[in-house]
């Protein structure tokens, strides 16, 4: 105790302060994916932006390999184009893109033309998305179709596979593909931050198909059979985005016009001309391939069990284009018996919350308006009888 007290001791003989402990200072964290996705979701325009703003800087301040960023590269004595790592940089580049040109033109343009035209206030995200993917996919379409046409594999599938591998692709094609693949990328955020939907789980298996179709078929030299596929699927797209963006703003004979054209159109592309691929997938490998080997070098990708991995995930896409198929006859069922084309296969999760608040919030203010006047004649019962008293 006496070496406690003399250690504590100055030399002046006073006591010595006590210094405060200091707190062990909290280990820092990475934030977590989530967190992430919220920090980018609140900064869809900054982030890539910025992003796109050093890319662009370094481009025209004439920085080497900058401009790989920004066009494809790799192209042959030929004039046409092979495939290059710097295929990801593109690609990094165009998401970025894609999702700052969904932003400024859903939140700046859309949300406020939807406002003008009395759309219903909680649908003004879900107009400006739609409009958003109609505007989208008929540029697609458009480019798809002027890649496609002349070229040896328009309406004859066994260009597929003729002369396999073919390493080699035109600047267009190239292009269209890579951009393609950018924005399904991209459409794997959008899917996280929209308002949830009744076939959520379905669309995340359609999109990581989409997306695993497009990677394979790039990297393993199938682009003819991928620009087909993309034909097929972005018609009917960009027809169902219009019809639901009309349903908002003028329901009846338009709106239900667009609707039968994209039934129309869903059934020629994506059950019957989709469905002819599919069954190309499995079949004409064997007629039209000279052989089936794994030779990167070479360029052989084709390997005899990849045809079959190939024809399984086009079929599951295809079975999920058939469960859609019944959803959309499910909305012709409706239009037989309503003014009104309904959107089935997007609803919101919530879409009857807000009706179903107002019920109860009218419900519990006749219960609470109820109370309050039962324990007013109470007052006035126990008054008189006082006074009575």
């Amino acid at each position: 105790m006496t070496v406690n007290i003399q250690q504590r001791l100055g030399t002046d003989g006073k006591m010595k302060k006590r210094m405060p402990l200091k707190k062990p200072s909290p280990k820092k964290t990475f934030p977590t994916f989530k967190e992430m996705g919220k920090h980018l979701a609140k900064n869809q325009i900054e982030i890539p932006a910025q992003f796109m703003a050093v890319i662009l800087a370094g481009y025209f301040l004439g920085i080497p390999l900058f401009e790989k960023f920004l066009f494809v590269s790799n192209q042959r004595p030929s004039g046409l184009f092979e495939k290059s790592g710097w295929d990801l940089t593109f690609l990094l580049f165009y998401v970025a893109f894609f999702t700052a040109a969904r932003a400024i033109a859903i939140n700046h343009i859309l949300i406020p033309y939807a406002i003008r035209k009395n759309v219903p206030r909680n649908k003004h995200e879900r107009f400006a998305e739609q409009i958003w993917s109609f505007v989208y996919y008929s540029i697609s379409f458009t480019f798809g179709m002027c890649v496609m046409y002349g070229s040896p594999w328009w309406f004859d599938s066994s260009y597929f596979w003729r002369f396999y591998p073919v390493t080699e692709s035109s600047m267009a094609l190239k292009y269209y593909y890579l951009l393609q693949f950018a924005f399904w990328v991209q459409q794997i955020f959008v899917l996280q931050i929209e308002a949830p939907r009744k076939d959520y789980r379905e669309l995340v298996a359609h999109h990581i198909a989409t997306i695993i179709l497009i990677g394979f078929s790039y990297l393993f030299n199938f682009l003819r059979i991928g620009n087909a596929v993309f034909v097929c699927m972005d018609l009917p797209d960009a027809l169902l985005a219009l019809a639901k963006a009309l349903n908002y703003v003028s329901p009846g004979p338009l709106c239900n016009g667009t609707f039968v054209l994209m039934l129309i159109s869903w059934m020629y592309t994506r059950v019957y001309v989709y469905g002819y691929i599919v069954l190309s997938t499995l079949i004409e490998p064997d007629l039209y391939v000279a052989e089936f080997k794994l030779d990167p070098l070479q360029g052989h990708f084709y390997p005899y069990i990849l045809k079959y991995l190939m024809f399984l995930t086009m079929a599951f896409l295809y079975a999920l284009i058939l469960f859609w198929t019944a959803m959309i006859f499910k909305v012709l069922y409706k239009m037989a018996f309503s003014t009104e084309v309904r959107d089935v296969r997007s609803d919101d999760e919530g879409e009857g919350e807000d009706e179903d608040e107002e019920v109860e919030g009218k419900t519990t203010g006749r219960i609470v308006g109820s109370k309050k006047q039962s324990i007013t004649t109470t007052r006035r019962t126990i008054r008189a009888t006082k006074t009575s008293k």
